[in-house]
């Protein structure tokens, strides 16, 4: 047993200052980003990891609820606790590109599910942020991003209807809508601003991703602008970082 041979390499120094916890937090985390402990693999219970490792139960606990809080490792009710899948990183939240072509640029294979695609009389946001005159419409797409299998947006993208002509009679199956717009009508997002809440997902969006109604989503409301710096695309989605972590990169800070 993996864990076994851990214990038996002296992986916990009892004289050493280091708490015992943090000193077994330290060596299974060693063992999970080596691949030693292998994504979905079921650990032993407290009570037998108490046993292999001459430790008391606060000592597990302690290390094992690190450990989940680091995303390493999956508590499952009734089940027990898992070895965590790598958790996959996109930029899109903070650079002007899509989350399809930020995760396809990564390496991953993206695919989609349309729950709506058609040309709509605007509601009252999508009026206000295209400014659209009476009798204006939009386009209108709804998405379920999936990145190797995994769900990880829920998506309604909205577009200006007289911007893109017969655009609801295209095959947008598993396209990129940012490739569209360049390719097809000579539209690119020059710039895009962007607001972040947490949100708990209803029972739809939930079903759509595929987790509960009680677990946490980020919320992103987005406004992209053309080169004339005219709305081009308004984006309102839910985002599982349980999925996909959000990476941010600043510059240097002067005061």
């Amino acid at each position: 047993m993996v864990l076994r041979e851990i214990a038996d390499d002296g992986a916990l120094d009892r004289d050493s200052s280091t708490p015992l916890w943090v000193q077994l937090k330290n060596a299974l985390s060693e063992k999970i980003g080596k691949d030693v402990l292998k994504p979905d693999a079921r650990l032993p219970s407290e009570q037998a990891l108490c046993e292999i490792f001459n430790v008391s139960r606060p000592v597990v606990r302690a290390a094992l609820g690190s450990l989940a809080d680091e995303g390493l490792l999956m508590k499952v009710p009734r089940r027990g606790i898992f070895v965590a899948k790598p958790v996959m990183e996109t930029n899109f939240l903070t650079s002007n590109v899509s989350v399809h072509s930020d995760l396809e640029a990564r390496g991953h294979k993206v695919t989609s599910v349309a729950f709506e695609f058609r040309r709509v009389e605007p509601d009252e946001d999508e009026a206000r942020v295209f400014s659209l005159p009476p009798g204006g419409t939009v386009v209108r797409v709804g998405r379920i991003y999936k990145s190797d299998g995994q769900p990880i947006t829920h998506t309604l993208i909205s577009l200006p209807g007289h911007k893109v002509p017969d655009m609801e009679k295209l095959d947008i199956t598993d396209q990129s809508i940012f490739q569209i717009l360049k390719e097809r009508y000579g539209l690119v997002s020059r710039r895009a601003e962007r607001w972040f809440t947490a949100a708990m997902p209803d029972k739809t969006v939930a079903e759509r991703l595929e987790v509960s109604t009680e677990h946490p989503l980020i919320s992103i409301e987005s406004i992209a602008y053309d080169g004339q710096d005219a709305p081009l695309e308004y984006y309102r989605a839910f985002y599982n970082s349980a999925v996909a972590r959000i990476h941010v990169s600043t510059g240097t800070f002067k005061n």
